[in-house]
């Protein structure tokens, strides 16, 4: 079959590989002029990197791992220990340290109580509070989805401290939200993934690039074998037969149409939406639901010093300040070893009363918060920065939005959905991507061995 992918990012090539494993004629589309979506990267004028995103990777990722593995890149991370090292004014970096000798999840429950920042009743709270999820099965986190974690949290009698302190940094690297907004079944699932293996919460970041480390020499394989890949070339509309009920082709932002057998949305959901004929959405409800699935507004900074003003060699987490976690890239990503000095990537979050500030203003909030957790960087020369605006991030998993995510398959035959906002377990992260991607190479296995059955009959002597 000739199969047409919107949206280069995680979710269209891992779809477009297995899909070309199975001998299917494979065409992507991504509308801007660098690959990766979520987790692209381009060089500035000076030649330096700029990343879409801070993006950590963690052992719970099987999927993606095992697709890099495929494609003869796990060799991509440099994998830091299982560890999150809090930081505040007050404090200074205090770190929860999964055991590495202890069984899961006893790794991560002897960490926490090893924890300096919280009280010894804090602490015996949370491991009490924490047993239902971490021993529990994923129909009772289901189930949890129409509260906010922080209302879970507190009903569960962990109080105050323990949701500031830890829970809150948590919600804000996982969905960019606090805890007060955040549905408990995102905080609930990770947890619960993470209890499960010893390996599970260590965690990687991309040794260089993920432009050079990932996407170009995965194109490179893809376009070998045949797969076409079209950088810059926009899907303005998904093309609807209402009374066939079914896709008859991507409307390109040129004028020209690709017509396929079959059509993957591997666009985020913000972009499909705008994709969508109103034919489409007054046909089937689904589509029309996509309206509650909402992306989240995060920003991404860079600041260059011209000496090192950071020490931790993994990521750093913080509550109480705009920067919800951050790492130095040339502690955590040999690529990055330029020797110029730091290169302090930072997730600014939640961003949505930030997005109205000019760029000198953010800069002021995210300096100011910079250097109370740092205050040796201000002897540092500052001498270059990156600010990256992203209005329509992961899909805000607020609650009862679980209900709205679609399956894969749609109820046009011919029409599938990729992407971390579809139906699977890791919800809003790139490991939810490729899962993604195999359920719907899964449906579309379905529907082509379907095409092939109506094919032979039809063929049949006598019909």
């Amino acid at each position: 079959m000739r199969i047409a992918i919107a949206g280069a990012g995680p979710a269209g090539f891992a779809s477009a590989k297995w899909l070309s494993d199975r001998g299917h004629e494979v065409l992507i589309f991504e509308k801007r002029h660098v690959p990766g979506g979520k987790v692209s990267a381009w060089r500035d004028r000076d030649g330096d990197w700029v990343e879409s995103g801070l993006h950590v990777f963690f052992g719970a990722y099987h999927n993606l791992l095992g697709f890099l593995a495929e494609c003869g890149l796990e060799d991509s991370f440099d994998w830091r220990p299982a560890e999150m090292n809090f930081v505040s004014p007050e404090h200074g970096i205090h770190p929860i340290r999964f055991v590495p000798a202890l069984p899961a999840p006893l790794n991560g429950l002897a960490g926490v109580a090893a924890f300096k920042l919280l009280s010894a009743e804090d602490k015996a709270r949370m491991a009490l509070g924490l047993l239902r999820p971490i021993f529990g099965s994923q129909a009772y986190i289901d189930a949890q989805d129409d509260q906010t974690y922080a209302a879970w949290h507190l009903r569960h009698g962990m109080g105050r401290r323990s949701l500031d302190r830890v829970m809150d940094a948590m919600a804000l690297a996982l969905n960019f939200q606090k805890a007060e907004t955040v549905s408990a079944k995102l905080v609930l699932t990770a947890l619960l993934h993470f209890a499960k293996e010893t390996d599970a919460p260590r965690m990687g970041l991309v040794k260089g690039s993920p432009h050079e480390r990932l996407w170009l020499p995965l194109i490179a394989q893809l376009e070998g074998r045949g797969v076409q890949i079209h950088i810059g070339r926009k899907v303005d509309r998904i093309r609807y037969d209402a009374a066939e009920n079914r896709v008859t082709g991507l409307a390109l932002d040129d004028g020209s149409v690709v017509e396929a057998d079959a059509y993957l949305s591997a666009m985020p959901v913000h972009s499909l939406r705008k994709a969508l004929p109103d034919t489409l959405r007054s046909a089937h409800q689904v589509f029309a639901d996509l309206r509650h699935l909402k992306g989240q507004p995060v920003i991404t900074v860079q600041l260059y010093f011209d000496r090192m003003v950071t020490t931790v060699p993994n990521l750093l987490f913080s509550s109480g300040t705009y920067m919800s976690v951050y790492a130095d890239l040339p502690l955590v990503s040999p690529d990055y070893h330029t020797g110029r000095g730091s290169i302090v990537e930072l997730v600014v979050a939640p961003a949505e009363e930030l997005f109205k500030l000019s760029d000198a203003d953010l800069m002021e909030v995210v300096l100011r918060d910079f250097y109370r957790l740092h205050p040796e960087a201000r002897a540092a020369q500052l001498f270059k920065h990156h600010i990256v605006r992203i209005p329509n991030s992961v899909y805000q998993a607020r609650p009862g939005i679980d209900r709205y995510r679609p399956d894969q398959a749609t109820p046009v035959p011919n029409f599938f959905l990729a992407g971390d906002y579809t139906q699977q377990e890791f919800m809003a992260s790139i490991e939810g991507a490729i899962r993604s991607a195999r359920r719907a190479v899964m449906r579309i296995d379905q529907f082509a061995g379907q095409a092939a059955q109506q094919e032979a009959w039809s063929l049949r002597p006598g019909l």
